[in-house]
């Protein structure tokens, strides 16, 4: 089970991924730019309609297309049923991810709500009036209004799917012009699609000599911040950044952010190639508060990373989603994914943001990817080997 995608509910978030001929999978939340088919030079952006009938200075077609988020450079559509869309050409290209949202600047959050649907074609060079039957569907996805924070569906989204060929692909969008159109600020297309995080099990013990975030192998916790009380308005004891690494799990020994998009890292001692990691609010099982939601892994390879490293240091491994059904949701949850190189450090941004909301997390441990047994085997035999002559050397 992958609890990473698919029917996700995040605070007033809510997405669900709608089988069609293939299936949308969220991959990253917020993020920016990676490769993008859809600003070439030889690619063309078409639209359905433009909102009132492209009378606004505003909101036109081509800006789903030049690199620019907010607001002012989105497009919105005047009719139900608009669409936006990117043509390719002529020759098919090979594509398997998208990218949209309405302002990823997260300055406005309206214009969000209801489904998207992705189509593909292969009709040589697209445009608004190619026939509806050479449209195929990839998948949908449904969205709520929100409230605006980083998880906010109003922030960019990528989705992954099985790759397809195509010579262009459309967006249609919910609503309809003034009265409700969906805005789009950017329409990203890529044929990169991320490896994604698996789940691995619920609960377990940390291997204390391999986590290599434990303080006593050298890793090196850090925070965005920490929870305040609102009375005394000083840090608890119980929630120290320190707890994040001192093996020991439990509410006592936790740490708890302040903020909406805090955060909890460590910092390895050595570059590591890391491929698992492993964390939980209460994995005594005695607090079941503060753990749904969304949580984005993050590595860096920057020297010496801590709260003060900046956002464009960190590349996201991917997002993770825990459910507030699961009965089992606050113990320790651990996940694999394809190994990152030379990784300085990771970071977990959690959600909440306040002292009632912000999430908890008692260990967060991380794991290195084991030397291949046949290597090792193939180690032990050479060393064995070694030992037999040299003895053997020694007796003459």
């Amino acid at each position: 089970m992958n609890k990473s995608v698919l029917s996700i509910t995040v605070a007033a978030v809510t997405l669900t991924s709608v089988a069609a001929e293939a299936q949308l999978t969220v991959t990253e939340l917020n993020g920016s730019f990676i490769e993008n088919f859809a600003t070439r030079e030889t690619s063309i952006a078409f639209g359905s309609d433009e909102i009132l009938g492209g009378t606004l200075p505003i909101h036109k077609i081509p800006n789903v297309r030049d690199r620019i988020y907010g607001n002012d450079s989105s497009w919105i559509g005047d009719s139900a049923n608009a669409f936006i869309g990117i043509n390719f050409g002529a020759i098919p290209l090979t594509i398997g991810s998208i990218a949209f949202g309405r302002d990823n600047n997260g300055v406005l959050i309206d214009r969000t709500a209801g489904t998207f649907t992705l189509q593909y074609t292969t009709e040589p060079n697209p445009d608004a009036s190619t026939p509806a039957e050479f449209w195929f569907t990839i998948g949908s996805v449904t969205q709520s209004e929100t409230d605006g924070g980083l998880y906010s569906s109003a922030r960019r989204k990528a989705f992954s799917f099985e790759p397809v060929e195509a010579t262009g692909v459309r967006l249609i969008t919910p609503g309809a012009g003034m009265s409700g159109g969906a805005a789009i600020d950017e329409f990203e297309v890529s044929s990169f699609v991320p490896a994604p995080i698996t789940y691995l099990g619920t609960g377990g013990e940390m291997d204390k000599a391999l986590n290599l975030a434990l303080g006593t192998n050298g890793g090196i916790a850090f925070a965005k911040d920490i929870v305040i009380h609102p009375v005394t308005n000083e840090p608890y004891a119980e929630h120290q950044v320190a707890h994040l690494n001192d093996g020991i799990f439990g509410n006592s020994n936790s740490w708890i952010g302040n903020t909406e998009e805090s955060f909890a890292g460590i910092r390895f001692d050595l570059p590591q190639t890391i491929n698992r990691i492993a964390f939980g609010r209460d994995n005594t099982g005695t607090f079941v508060d503060r753990w749904d939601g969304y949580y984005l892994l993050q590595f860096t390879r920057d020297a010496n990373p801590d709260e003060n490293t900046p956002d464009i240091s960190w590349s996201n491994i991917g997002p993770i989603f825990i459910d507030a059904t699961d009965p089992e949701g606050a113990l320790r949850h651990e996940y694999s994914f394809a190994p990152v190189e030379g990784a300085t450090g990771i970071r977990v941004t959690t959600p909440g943001g306040d002292v009632i909301s912000a999430r908890g997390i008692d260990e967060l441990e991380v794991y290195a990817v084991p030397e291949p047994a046949s290597a090792a085997l193939a180690l032990i035999g050479a060393m064995v080997v070694g030992c037999r002559r040299r003895a053997r050397g020694g007796s003459r």
